[in-house]
């Protein structure tokens, strides 16, 4: 309220003493400040980057770039025409009062519009004299009298000289101003974007260096989740309800990854999705437009199936994810966000905290992606409670203390999984979605391998046995080539591509260790046969060398336990950067609709939506 309030008073003071100043001076000062905002506008990012970020604090740099290069020409043009130009022109005194008013109050609301503009870029926190231009949901929940608020419901100072200064400035620079990539290319909505980046806590960093991101993947979905905390006291589970896009809009999903230089002072990624910005044109030929982030991947490793959380829901509603502080875990810096774009949407870049920009291409119509984008997702249901009794865990990101007390929830980046979301830790594995196959080729063809186990190979293929092998000695070797598993005439290989899972409790652990020790692995086709694990492999980095191992024993289908523990890697200690693949002999022409690990944890995973059929 009360920037409001000064932003009227100083533009009507403003307005008065320039008419009282005549038409010729009013006119002079209104011409004066439209061309010296034009060029503010259109160069306050390039100095602010390449000068002041340097110097000091890099969150102050374009708020303090944009008012000196605005208001330091200004005075000087203003102080050398009047030394030039010593009378007003010979009016008569209404018309001058009149004029002089017109053109005092344009130049008041320039003057005005640059000057809270740039106040609105400092990093106060999430109002500025009692103005925020968007609600952020409180950090204390509980302390809060209302209910969550929406996030994109946009507020304007009383009198909007800010929009009125950047409305001009856009003018310009794709006309008398213009630049190779003009205002209104790269800031479709200045003000807009200044709010979203400023609403976050005072003491999170507004500013990212270029080159400090990269674009890993993109990718249509189809929908995200509202998201409903487990409630231990009354033992409840998690329960995740899909969200569809709104009429006309579709969902994207991109993949950023945070450079090392993206860090703040405190060599952190703290971020909210507020501090992202897509940019792109509406159409071919439509105008530029920018949109914000709707959804961050949730990455729990007590539930089968990971998603893009919307919202989070509690007893007095939605809660919106975009005030929620995150912290990518150690080295992951990949984090996953949606955006909510108009179909006709096409993507020019992606900015995060002010500078850092990526160039961004979406997947193209008909592509695998959009494919697979396409394909109807298995029924949503409420995943079980973990059977380890540990509590549920977010376990992508570290949680770094935020200012005020308040502690991000963690987020960030890892494979999603289909399947029903049930079964928790104790599984021992769950299938990642979109990376399973039939064929008959080995990840990796060797040259160079170790017989742990039974070998038996002919002419390039593997029949049975264990093998290991160093991924980065493969040139030269001098063992008999293998690029391919012997596969039955009349049976089909799958490779299906999991994750393992590690239990929380102590109980949890040791029904995992169980099941990974008899590794009763099946999966079941439409018609309900099951096949059963007749093989598996592993690639990961062990003591800083890549190290992939095969166990491939087709003649034991049926048998339970009949593939031991790896000899260099440990099943328990994969994530979701290593390659772990479970191997099936089933028959032509199978539509594979589900996998288990058997025993206590049978709990399945839904693949109707992976489309796995064997070849005829």
């Amino acid at each position: 309220m009360w920037l409001s309030l000064i932003v009227i008073v100083l533009v009507l003071a403003i307005t008065y003493y320039q008419a009282s100043q005549g038409l010729f001076n009013a006119l002079i000062m209104m011409v004066l400040t439209i061309c010296c905002a034009a060029a503010a506008f259109g160069a306050f990012e390039w100095v602010a980057v390449n000068w002041l970020a340097d110097l000091w604090k890099p969150s102050f740099a374009h708020a303090i770039s944009l008012a000196a290069i605005f208001g330091l020409p200004l005075l000087i043009l203003r102080l050398g025409l009047d030394r030039l130009i010593r009378r007003d022109c010979l009016l008569p005194d209404w018309i001058g009062r009149i004029g002089g008013g017109i053109c005092g109050l344009v130049a008041a609301m320039m003057m005005v519009g640059v000057a809270t503009t740039s106040l609105q870029m400092l990093p106060f926190g999430e109002s500025v004299l009692g103005f925020s231009q968007f609600d952020v949901a409180p950090a204390n929940r509980e302390a809060s009298d209302g209910g969550p608020p929406d996030p994109t419901v946009e507020r304007n100072l009383w009198l909007p000289a800010d929009r009125f200064a950047v409305t001009v400035a856009r003018m310009l620079s794709s006309g008398l101003f213009s630049t190779e990539h003009g205002l209104h290319e790269a800031h479709p909505d200045l003000v807009q974007a200044a709010g979203w980046v400023n609403t976050v806590n005072a003491e999170v960093s507004r500013y990212a260096p270029p080159k400090s991101i990269s674009i890993v993947e993109t990718k249509p979905v189809r929908f995200v989740y509202r998201f409903t905390p487990a409630d231990e006291r009354r033992q409840q589970p998690p329960v995740y309800d899909v969200v569809d896009s709104k009429p006309g809009q579709v969902l994207q999903m991109v993949r950023v990854k945070l450079g090392a230089k993206a860090r703040d002072e405190r060599k952190s990624h703290a971020f909210t999705l507020r501090q992202f910005r897509l940019v792109g044109q509406d159409g071919a030929d439509g105008p530029y437009v920018q949109h914000f982030p709707i959804a961050i991947q949730q990455a729990d490793a007590a539930e089968t199936t990971n998603r893009h959380i919307r919202v989070e829901k509690d007893g007095r509603g939605d809660w919106p994810v975009v005030d929620t502080i995150y912290a990518p875990r150690g080295n992951d810096s990949e984090v996953e966000l949606v955006f909510e774009v108009p179909a006709s949407f096409t993507p020019s870049f992606l900015e995060y905290k002010r500078n850092a920009r990526v160039a961004v291409k979406f997947s193209r119509p008909g592509s695998e992606d959009e494919e697979q984008a396409a394909a109807p997702p298995p029924p949503p249901r409420a995943p079980a409670a973990p059977q380890g009794g540990g509590p549920e865990a977010v376990a992508a990101t570290t949680p770094a203390e935020e200012p005020s007390g308040r502690r991000p929830r963690q987020g960030g980046a890892s494979e999603t999984v289909p399947g029903s979301g049930r079964g928790g830790r104790v599984r021992g594995a769950t299938t990642l979605s979109g990376r399973s196959f039939f064929g008959e080729q080995l990840p990796t063809a060797l040259t160079a391998y170790q017989s742990v186990r039974n070998v038996d190979t002919a002419r390039g293929v593997l029949r049975s046995g264990h093998v290991l092998a160093h991924v980065d000695a493969q040139e030269g070797g001098t063992n008999e080539p293998l690029s391919r598993f012997a596969v039955p005439e009349d049976k089909r290989l799958l490779q299906l591509n999991v994750q393992a899972l590690q239990a929380g409790s102590l109980f949890g652990r040791a029904l995992a260790q169980a099941i990974t020790t008899v590794q009763n692995y099946t999966v079941t086709d439409a018609s309900g046969r099951q096949f059963k694990v007749i093989g598996k492999y592993a690639q990961a980095v062990v003591q800083g060398e890549s190290i992939l191992e095969i166990q491939y024993f087709p003649e034991q289908v049926g048998t339970v336990g009949g593939l031991g523990k790896f000899n260099r890697i440990k099943e328990d200690e994969l994530t979701r950067q290593d390659e772990f693949v479970l191997l099936f002999l089933v028959e032509p022409g199978a539509q594979i609709v589900t996998f288990s690990t058997g025993g206590a944890a049978s709990r399945e995973d839904d693949l109707r939506a992976e489309n796995l059929v064997a070849p005829q």
